[in-house]
């Protein structure tokens, strides 16, 4: 193990599932000093003098160290150990995540969607033998008693000692009391080691230098009228609309409403999407602007809403819920739950597509997640989500259109919907039951009333009608292309019928190869019509993003599937191509290439498991329906506000129907039970 692992081992926070908040260059220092540290003890390079001398060009064999050494060969000028540390520092993001995947990759981390470490359960299986890689908590101990007891550190501890003394992590890494009482012999301890002296020095010194303000571009304005004049935005494709304006104006962009000096920031581009990513969490904060749905809502925190250790916490506390495994124990009622939507679909309808694959997926959804069939509370919960979108987040509408009759009476089938989840989930009615979502969040109350109180439980309670909303939209664009492309849809139905023709299909028939065709057709639409094409954060710290600096306070639109519309991503993106996604090509891996599911820490916590579900969904469509697309040839239009759907004027005609169930009918063997949770809410 490097020091640049014991390093991030002994920094992470599991609270956090990041590394503790040091100052974020001071860090780029300290990681950029344990590679040189470690090249020094591989005696490649030695700093012992103010300037770094070369000993030995020869790569070490490690992707960490090589590269930085291959740096130092190209550069023979006599350099300081003081430029070398900059120099890197610059790089260390990279390195950081490289850091990051090979203890993943060694089984010491295990990595969460959302950019989160944790130390793996099996770490003691891990790739790293025990003596030569420690687990975060033994590193931790290891140093820290060193620190409190009267022993003299081996010179790789002094150095670590140096290193994490450089970015001041021991006010993280000891208790207060024992901070204050060490501090001395900290300080001596990072001295003891030539290495760590010279390194420590140059950490310093680089980082006084650096809070030195450099000058910044400046920030170009868009008017409201150019926007207007821009033929993508009557096309309500946003994230061409937002691709358009950064080939015009640049990664960082701000919007002027008429007769207003208020504005409002635009980032875009993969190398702003790869800085949400991995800087993100320090500067861009969600509360802000989702705190007025909160307050519709009636509940003082949401998942959503939340930031830092108590947000990585509510997503632990959710995960598995959103997993493949948990879905694939409820394999057999989802298939059930699918027919018995499609089998409401009848020869000779003529379908809203977004409506009827909306409902399609609210039913299967809400009962997986919440055990209940809630399709029919479904219109009037979306459009009361809906308008509070419009309204609190993008202020689109003033308050009061929320509280109109109509829409207080949707607002109250919410708290209906509420009280039935309740009164369904006492221990009687849960018995010998599958565990679902609300179990999950049940068990966190139980276990810590006070971070999970009962007035916050409406909001995540319901988001499954959030969830089902999303699914179906990027499912009912996927029909589309589908049932326009008539070669597509036999490669499609060609896969439904190895699966389908013989009988239900199990988890192990569901395998990448078997769902190959239909799995890349869902990647592209939701690269082409992604439900949620921008979000929004307000800056907490002030941050420089490629090079604009974005000012305190201000309000940011991250623009992060405007990636999905730029040539160098995606040769000839407006042409729906599902072979984009095949190996070798695999367009969506490009870094900062793919926005669909949000960027940094809110990515969507069940990014993986949508995929699968609606892949499901689109082949059983295929093995069961022969639809029509009207009218004929429609030139796909889309309703930006307040997320992307197609718009109604998408009409499916069902020319003919195999037969969903094998007895040709419709057995809802839950409609029982859900007429006694809606008596028991009565």
């Amino acid at each position: 193990m490097r020091l640049i692992e014991e390093i991030i081992l002994l920094l992470l926070n599991e609270e956090s599932g990041y590394l503790e908040q040091v100052a974020g260059w001071n860090l780029s220092c300290v990681l950029a000093g344990a590679v040189l540290a470690d090249l020094d003890l591989e005696s490649r390079i030695d700093t012992a003098h103010e300037t770094l001398k070369l000993d030995d060009s020869t790569p070490v064999g490690d992707d960490l160290l090589d590269p930085v050494l291959a740096t130092i060969v190209r550069d023979p000028e006599p350099r300081s150990v003081s430029y070398w540390v900059e120099k890197i520092a610059i790089t260390s993001d990279e390195i950081l995540d490289q850091a990051l995947e090979r203890l993943v990759e060694n089984g010491i981390l295990d990595h969460a969607i959302g950019g989160f470490w944790s130390l793996s359960r099996n770490a003691a299986n891990a790739a790293y033998s025990m003596s030569s890689g420690e687990s975060r908590a033994k590193i931790r101990r290891r140093i820290v008693d060193t620190i409190l007891e009267d022993d003299i550190p081996d010179p790789r501890d002094a150095i670590i000692i140096g290193l994490a003394n450089s970015c001041d992590a021991f006010r993280f890494l000891l208790q207060p009391e024992d901070y204050e009482a060490s501090r001395e012999r900290i300080e001596l301890f990072s001295m003891l080691d030539r290495i760590s002296r010279s390194v420590a020095t140059a950490v310093s010194a680089t980082s006084v230098r650096r809070t030195i303000k450099t000058a910044t571009k400046p920030i170009p304005d868009i008017s409201l009228w150019k926007l207007l004049r821009k033929d993508s935005f009557w096309q309500g494709n946003m994230s061409r609309i937002t691709a358009d304006l950064y080939r015009d104006y640049g990664p960082v962009f701000a919007i002027k409403a008429p007769f207003s000096k208020k504005r409002i920031f635009v980032i875009a581009g993969n190398k702003a999407n790869i800085w949400v990513n991995r800087r993100g969490r320090m500067y861009l904060r969600s509360k802000d602007y989702i705190s007025g749905l909160e307050e519709a809502l009636g509940v003082s925190r949401s998942l959503p809403g939340m930031d830092g250790a108590e947000h990585y916490r509510m997503r632990k506390a959710q995960h598995t819920a959103f997993t493949k495994s948990r879905l694939n124990e409820r394999l057999d009622e989802l298939l059930h739950e699918v027919r018995v939507g499609l089998d409401s679909w009848k020869e000779g309808d003529v379908l809203i597509a977004r409506d009827a694959i909306r409902s399609l997926m609210a039913r299967q959804v809400t009962q997986l997640s919440v055990s209940l069939d809630l399709s029919d509370y479904m219109d009037d919960i979306l459009s009361y989500k809906n308008r509070m979108l419009i309204t609190h987040v993008q202020k689109a509408l003033p308050k009061f259109f929320l509280k109109t009759p109509k829409m207080a009476a949707k607002g109250r089938r919410i708290d209906q919907v509420y009280a039935m989840i309740r009164n369904t989930h006492t221990p009687g009615q849960r018995e010998n039951k599958p565990r679902d979502l609300i179990d999950d969040l049940l068990s966190l109350h139980a276990s810590d009333p006070q971070y999970f109180p009962e007035t916050d439980h409406k909001f995540p309670m319901i988001m499954a009608f959030v969830a089902s909303m999303y699914m179906g939209t990027a499912l009912a664009f996927a029909v589309f292309e589908m049932y326009s492309d008539p070669e597509l849809l036999q490669r499609v139905r060609k896969e439904a019928e190895a699966l389908f023709a013989n009988g239900e299909p199990g988890p192990e028939d569901f395998t990448d190869e078997a769902m190959d065709t239909t799995h890349r057709l869902i990647l592209e639409a939701l690269r082409v019509y992604p439900s949620v094409p921008v979000q929004m954060r307000n800056v907490m710290n002030p941050c420089v993003v490629e090079g604009y600096e974005i000012p305190l306070g201000s309000r940011i639109i991250m623009a992060m599937t405007a990636v999905h519309y730029l040539e160098e991503n995606y040769p000839d993106p407006l042409t729906f191509d599902i072979d984009r996604h095949l190996p070798g090509r695999e367009e969506t891996k490009k870094h900062g290439a793919f926005g669909t599911y949000g960027l940094g820490t809110h990515t969507c916590l069940g990014a993986r498991v949508v995929e699968y579900q609606m892949a499901i969904n689109l082949m059983m469509i295929a093995y069961h329906f022969d639809l029509e697309v009207m009218p004929s040839s429609y030139p796909i239009k889309i309703n930006p506000f307040p997320t992307c759907t197609p718009r109604k004027s998408l009409k499916l005609l069902v020319k003919s129907k195999r037969p969903v169930f094998s007895s040709d009918r419709a057995v809802d063997d839950r409609a029982e039970s859900d007429q006694q949770a809606v008596a028991i809410t009565s």
